[in-house]
């Protein structure tokens, strides 16, 4: 490379996850990454890695996309609108020696100027956690982003984790620089978030020599009050209980970040798979994804000045 060649930016591996299901981890990690490839022009790179797959299916129905099993129970009609797809996450997950090609796994869902691509999940690896390979499958995702490069492809790489204790989490976060943690308004979100802080000490304590190079930081709690109704009444219980949960005594020893904007949850993401906020005409929820959006920008930003400084310093 010449010295006037720009350098090319490292993208960042973002998990979403929590140990408690039903706090929309699945919409607000679609919601920010297709808000950041449609507003900001980033590439973005999806993985689903949770064994539900709800973020594949939310983007096979936007994007008109099948699995072959299942694109041949459609009538003629439907096949003439979709595509077959066969990629899946499993390819890599199942732990082998030699690693899966891109195009085995990564697919293209637009044609954009900046990509927008997702590696699919698949159901079949629910029989995985049964069957894995150990630490081989435990840093195949890890393996497969560095070997592949795609940290210098893409801006964000965001990964959907199911919300359990497993090799699928141990895999996420092996390859992750950074964890963004939504939260539900209530008296379990603490626990949830706690329990979190603790599996996340136990992958680093398990694999000690990997993570003193590199980094693995929550970024962030984002508050998700379902049902939530603007009113005077909820507005004064929504404080109390953000801040009864942000003055935790449990959690003040992790120096947690806690995001200004909560999301403002939509029934459409429930009745709508291919429901995404900004290609709707909802100025109440466009405003609210993109203030998140923007805030998740900021706080990244300040993250990696952070590190930058921090081995600096070293």
């Amino acid at each position: 490379m010449s010295e006037s060649e720009p350098t090319k930016s490292i993208g960042k591996v973002i998990s979403f996850i929590n140990m408690k299901g039903g706090v929309g981890k699945t919409t607000l990690c679609r919601e920010i990454g297709y808000t950041l490839n449609q507003e900001y022009n980033k590439s973005i790179l999806f993985i689903d890695i949770d064994p539900q797959a709800n973020l594949t299916q939310s983007l096979f129905e936007k994007y008109h996309l099948l699995p072959k099993d299942l694109y041949k129970e459609l009538d003629d009609e439907e096949k003439s609108k979709t595509t077959i797809c066969n990629n899946s996450i499993n390819k890599l997950l199942i732990g082998n020696q030699i690693l899966p090609q891109k195009n085995e796994l990564i697919v293209h869902l637009n044609e954009g100027e900046a990509a927008l691509d997702l590696i699919p999940g698949d159901l079949k690896t629910v029989f995985l956690e049964r069957t894995n390979n150990g630490s081989l499958a435990e840093n195949s995702l890890d393996k497969f982003i560095y070997k592949k490069e795609l940290k210098t492809a893409y801006d964000y790489i965001f990964i959907d984790c199911p919300p359990t204790y497993s090799f699928y989490t141990t895999a996420a976060f092996n390859a992750s620089d950074y964890y963004l943690v939504p939260v539900g308004i209530d008296p379990y979100s603490v626990l949830g978030i706690d329990l979190l802080e603790q599996v996340v000490k136990s992958i680093k304590d398990n694999n000690f020599r990997a993570f003193s190079t590199k980094t693995l930081n929550n970024m962030g709690i984002i508050f998700n009050p379902i049902a939530y109704t603007s009113n005077p009444t909820s507005e004064r219980q929504l404080r109390q209980q953000k801040a009864r949960i942000s003055t935790s005594e449990k959690l003040q020893q992790y120096d947690l970040y806690y995001f200004r904007e909560i999301f403002k949850y939509n029934s459409k993401y429930r009745e709508q798979l291919d429901y995404f906020s900004i290609d709707i005409n909802d100025s109440m929820h466009n405003a609210n994804i993109n203030a998140i959006t923007t805030e998740f920008i900021d706080r990244l930003t300040f993250l990696d000045m952070e590190d930058k400084d921090n081995d600096r310093n070293k």
